[in-house]
């Protein structure tokens, strides 16, 4: 399912993030090597143009260089974060148009051991970067980090296409654990990091095969993404568990995750993402503005992680996740307008608790696809939200999955796992979707619904009938 490039563009009228204004100081710099390139960008305030064409980081990893990251390493962090090349200027343009960043898995190894993989680090403050391609190539090994890590301020990167590949397992999502508890050691490969503030990120894809986010943020604040598209793919549980050797054959198709009845194996019928979340938002970043973002194939379109006491919003506009496990997962804080999602392979929303956040979504496509198990629309539950749901009137009936509203997601949003009751107070749920009913729970309080749908409790769906009245011969009438 794919929707290349983006479906982008709806001209919303917003300020945009200017690119960096530092004066240009020197004459353009065309550099030809990594080697020449590492030189100039921990210079200040300079144009650079690198010539097209591969350029192996293995080339540049030699043993001197590979002594001075060693010798770099803050050793009195638990977890040092270690680069393979690092920007550390400020002020400068790099202009990459048709040059390729080629990345072997191999070269994880030959870094300091016990330590967080960052391949490329832009360090330095109030730089532009136009162009780049980056493509990590070789065995299916993860670095346990990323590929690109923003960890200056005020840096715009555009027009980049990252290929994240290399991660073990792979093939099985986050089915034997992400962080623990895990069933065997997972080595994640991420895509783009932002830790930086007032970071600028436009047009850049990533596209990932490999376990691991593709963009995800964790500090800083006034951070935006415009026109970005993230990809992963799906495979279904029913096909994994066909393996006949492999991790899931060896551990006798266990899971992290308790299904439906009560066991902690790969459940059939379900579709999972092997890649993580298509936009993610750690507690620690301030504000976040993603414009005309698509998540395709991912496990979350977009998941956002606001602290219940953030002071500042996050903001969704016009964003599309599409075959999705799940297409939003939103906590506190967060404001969703003029953004859509299907449920071919999961639910279009999880709100899963949280407090504050204001969300409108258009339901789009077909309904699930062939060999998915989708159990609801929508789980809502937390405080003080509003959720207004819609689809378009010339699309087809959409099939009548239930929006559940006290409910909570299921736990980790694992989709084979139960949903369960969880707190409700003063949320206000407009449905205009006919065909899903609203299915109520008990812990609604102060709770408003305006539904084109059957409501309907959930506690007389519950409702026993009575015993069965069978005949003397055992056969129910």
């Amino acid at each position: 399912m794919r929707l290349l490039p983006l479906i982008a563009a709806f001209l919303l009228g917003l300020p945009l993030f200017a690119a960096s204004t530092a004066p240009e100081t020197t004459a353009p710099v065309t550099v030809a090597s990594l080697a020449d390139l590492a030189r100039v960008a921990a210079a200040d305030n300079q144009t650079v143009r690198m010539a097209p064409g591969v350029y192996p980081l293995a080339d540049y990893l030699t043993p001197a260089v590979l002594a001075d990251i060693a010798a770099g390493v803050d050793r009195k962090q638990s977890r040092p974060p270690v680069p393979m090349f690092t920007f550390t200027g400020n002020g400068n343009r790099f202009d990459f148009t048709g040059v390729v960043f080629e990345i072997d898995t191999a070269l994880y190894s030959r870094l300091p051991g016990r330590s967080y993989i960052r391949c490329l680090i832009i360090a330095g403050d109030n730089n532009t970067f136009n162009g780049l391609t980056i493509r990590q190539v070789g065995a299916q090994r993860g670095s346990g980090g990323n590929t690109l890590s923003v960890a200056g301020t005020g840096n715009t990167l555009e027009n980049f296409t990252v290929h994240v590949h290399g991660s073990h397992p792979y093939g099985y999502g986050d089915l034997f654990g992400k962080g623990g508890p895990n069933l065997l050691g997972i080595q994640k490969q991420s895509g783009i990091q932002i830790l930086g503030a007032n970071t600028l990120v436009r047009r850049t894809r990533v596209i990932s095969r490999a376990f691991g986010h593709c963009f995800y943020i964790q500090n800083g604040g006034g951070i935006r993404l415009e026109d970005c598209y993230a990809e992963g793919v799906m495979r279904s549980t029913s096909d994994m568990l066909r393996d006949t050797s492999g991790p899931a054959f060896d551990l006798a198709f266990r899971s992290v995750y308790e299904n439906r009845d009560g066991r902690y194996v790969i459940t059939p019928g379900y579709m999972k993402s092997l890649v993580e979340d298509g936009f993610r938002t750690y507690g620690g970043a301030g504000s976040v503005t993603l414009v005309n973002c698509t998540a395709i194939n991912t496990r979350a379109g977009f998941e956002i992680g606001a602290r219940d006491d953030a002071t500042v919003k996050t903001e969704i506009i016009g964003g599309n996740a599409l075959g999705c496990e799940r297409g939003y997962l939103i906590g506190s804080h967060t404001v969703v307008r003029d953004s859509r999602g299907d449920i071919a392979h999961g639910p279009l929303l999880y709100l899963r608790g949280g407090l504050g956040s204001d969300v409108e979504l258009e339901l789009t496509g077909d309904g699930p696809a062939p060999g998915a198990t989708v159990h609801a629309l929508a789980t809502i539950a937390g405080q003080n939200h509003r959720v207004k749901l819609t689809r378009q009137a010339h699309e087809k009936p959409a099939i009548a999955l239930p929006i559940m509203f006290g409910f909570g997601m299921p736990d980790h949003a694992e989709m084979a796992s139960p949903i369960r009751p969880a707190p409700t107070r003063n949320i206000t749920l407009i449905n205009t979707i006919t065909t899903s009913p609203v299915i109520t729970s008990d812990t609604l309080e102060g709770s408003k619904i305006e539904t084109a749908g059957r409501e309907l409790p959930d506690t007389g769906l519950r409702a026993s009938p009575g015993t069965w009245n069978l005949p003397k011969t055992g056969v129910a009438r």
